[in-house]
């Protein structure tokens, strides 16, 4: 759930207490984006929103899920609402409200209070997403651990767990959209630049680094429009994707270019992957969806580096990318490693 990180405490713990009992009143199934649209309803913040949703329970309109959908692509999808910093500090904010209701409801005031304070404290600027999910696991366990005290209170405990839960799922989902380019569904540049720098920094022996460049992109997508050239995208991001294994990864970087990072894999071993993925993308054909029109062969040029204990990223990516300009220079549709650039002599 995005939320404006200004709002203040005592909002937020009454935008929390509202919004699961109506969205039960409702019938809405609670997910992370229902959640996200009916806590931006009860909250108000969103006028449009608000009118779009009383206009519908005015007319006792069912709340059914393609309708949440609906809404919740309406307004939220591709809206840059808030950075990874804001949904943390709103997390941690949100967290503290529901540690306070669960603490009065427990009457388990010592050990509960212990442990979730704890866990706010850990909700520090330079945590990793998993240190953030490991947070909520061990909250959403300690809650668990104290729901015996009457109908009531197991009533309200399964609720605000159930918050606890939603947010958890909610911050998985925020974490994966703003790394995931939205029309491959691969990584993007902002993911790629992440997963780079840990693979560096815990690489104990070989990881290379392919870049991938689709030919002759501009002319093709220029003949034959966007719709089509966004279906060469996503055909060649499918396509390497089948190539690749489970610890490696793939990302569009740019327009037509894409990376893919192979850790624990030697120079040659990552010529293969590349041969393996020139060699079946330029092997398909394409046809026109609804049409037996023939589209031009894709083809992809490919650079490969190595990286080298001590040196910068921008110096390994580089050398990917000088690789890929001497494939392109070289004619295209083809893989070239960093050892046939004219500076090392070839």
């Amino acid at each position: 759930m995005i939320m404006n990180v200004t709002e203040s405490m005592e909002d937020t713990a009454r935008y929390v207490r509202l919004v699961l009992p109506l969205m039960s009143k409702h019938g809405i199934p609670i997910t992370p984006r229902n959640y996200t649209t009916w806590y931006y309803y009860v909250s108000g913040k969103n006028k449009e929103l608000r009118e779009t949703i009383d206009s519908l329970l005015e007319n006792n309109e069912p709340c059914s899920q393609e309708t949440n959908e609906e809404i919740y692509k309406r307004f939220f999808i591709g809206k840059e609402e808030s950075t990874l910093d804001e949904i943390r500090d709103k997390l941690q904010q949100t967290l503290t409200v529901v540690f306070g209701e669960l603490k009065e409801l427990s009457g388990q005031t010592q050990e509960y209070e212990s442990t979730t304070l704890k866990s706010v404290d850990k909700l520090t600027e330079d945590m990793s997403v998993q240190d953030i999910k490991n947070v909520l696991d061990e909250v959403i366990a300690a809650t668990k651990k104290i729901r015996s005290s009457g109908e009531m209170t197991h009533q309200r405990l399964e609720e605000t767990t159930k918050s606890l839960q939603v947010l958890k799922k909610d911050f998985e989902d925020a974490k994966t959209e703003l790394l995931q380019d939205f029309l491959t569904g691969v990584m993007n540049r902002k993911g790629f630049d992440e997963t780079l720098a840990k693979s560096v920094s815990s690489a104990t022996g070989n990881l290379c680094l392919l870049m991938i460049d689709i030919d002759h992109f501009k002319k093709f997508n220029d003949k034959h429009g966007h719709i089509v050239g966004d279906e060469v995208l996503k055909f060649v991001a499918k396509n390497v994707r089948k190539i690749v294994r489970g610890n490696d990864s793939i990302a569009r970087i740019g327009g037509e270019e894409f990376a893919v990072i192979l850790p624990k894999t030697p120079l040659l071993g990552a010529v293969t992957v590349a041969e393996n993925a020139r060699a079946s993308i330029s092997r398909l054909k394409l046809e026109r969806k609804g049409k037996s029109e023939k589209l031009e062969t894709i083809t992809v040029s490919i650079g490969v580096s190595q990286y080298k204990q001590g040196e910068s990223l921008e110096e390994f990516v580089n050398r990917a990318d000088q690789a890929l300009y001497f494939a392109k220079n070289s004619g295209r549709n083809r893989v070239s490693t960093e050892s046939m650039l004219p500076s090392n002599g070839e």
